[in-house]
């Protein structure tokens, strides 16, 4: 079950580093807030069809479970969607790339924090060495200036909140485990895609003076639809799956996996050239995912680190 836990969450992270190159396409023809919406609103679609289908029943749910659901949906996952959106319309894409690499670095610390997991050796440096690896991929070719954007104050506000999109992304691995151990994948992505409309309905109402029929529109809507299918359905619900098997700090590593994909998809749809920096990176990102699979080892001395039971 961990084995076939793993590989679940390979694919997630992959499928999720295909979504850049979907928005960009999609982008073309659509603001982002109500791409954000529709892929949303798809997937709520299918995930409401399972729910009719499998006849799935949330009788067992608690009150305190659909709390945690709805904290989900809104802090740890339409909110920091959205603050995506206005962080790169303030800064650049460049910097949403490094930035959103504070995702694992959030799940690590907020696993130890909230949920008490012992922090292997292994899961740090295989972080360590996913980071050098994105940063290599996310960084070839910008040169200096790729971390010097950072600090310009121009872009500060919009780094600050891309910072704070990053960490955010951070809590929907920690706050989802409780909910995976007890109830299905599906279930609880239904639920959290539902609570997130609340925030990002109203976003893309808000960019209404945007909307414009054209020649881009109907591939906009293709791949908006797509991303609701691939990305908030599928995606989501083999993340959720794979959480139930493993321990929420263990996923961090396999994030770095999704600039990786996003490069290689680029590579393929976009005809972008595969640079020797990328290349290498990959190599750093593949050898931290092995190291923290192979390599569990657990760092001792910390009696408040120990994993919830």
């Amino acid at each position: 079950m961990r084995a076939r836990a793993i590989a679940l969450i390979a694919a997630a992270n992959v499928l999720g580093g295909l979504s850049y190159v979907g928005q960009k396409f999609a982008l073309d023809g659509l603001p982002p807030a109500t791409i954000t919406c529709i892929r949303n609103l798809v997937g709520l679609a299918c995930l409401g069809a399972w729910v009719a289908i499998a006849r799935i029943s949330f009788a067992r749910w608690s009150r305190a479970d659909f709390m945690r659901a709805a904290l989900l949906g809104t802090a740890a996952y339409g909110l920091p969607m959205l603050l995506g959106v206005i962080g790169i319309r303030m800064s650049t894409s460049a910097n949403g790339s490094i930035l959103i690499l504070l995702e694992p670095c959030a799940i690590l610390f907020l696993c130890w924090l909230l949920l008490r997991e012992r922090l292997g050796v292994g899961q740090i440096l295989g972080v360590a060495l996913g980071l050098v690896g994105a940063l290599s991929v996310v960084l070839d070719g910008a040169g200096e200036a790729g971390l010097a954007d950072l600090f310009k104050g121009e872009y500060a506000r919009g780094n600050a909140i891309l910072a704070l999109h990053g960490i955010l992304w951070g809590l929907y691995t920690p706050i989802s485990k409780e909910l995976a151990d007890k109830h299905g994948a599906v279930e609880i992505t239904f639920l959290s895609v539902l609570f997130s409309l609340v925030l990002i309905a109203p976003w893309s109402f808000a960019e209404r003076a945007e909307w414009h029929a054209g020649p881009q529109l109907a591939p906009a809507l293709a791949w908006s639809i797509g991303l609701g299918v691939l990305i908030t359905f599928v995606s989501t619900v083999l993340w959720l799956a794979a959480l139930k098997h493993l321990e929420a700090s263990f996923v961090a590593v396999f994030i770095f996996l999704q600039p990786l994909a996003g490069v290689l998809a680029g590579m393929w749809l976009l005809d972008e050239p595969l640079s020797t920096g990328a290349l290498w990176g990959g190599l750093v990102i593949a050898a931290g995912v092995l190291v923290s699979t192979l390599w569990p080892g657990k760092r001792p001395g910390n009696p408040l680190a120990e994993p919830a039971r």
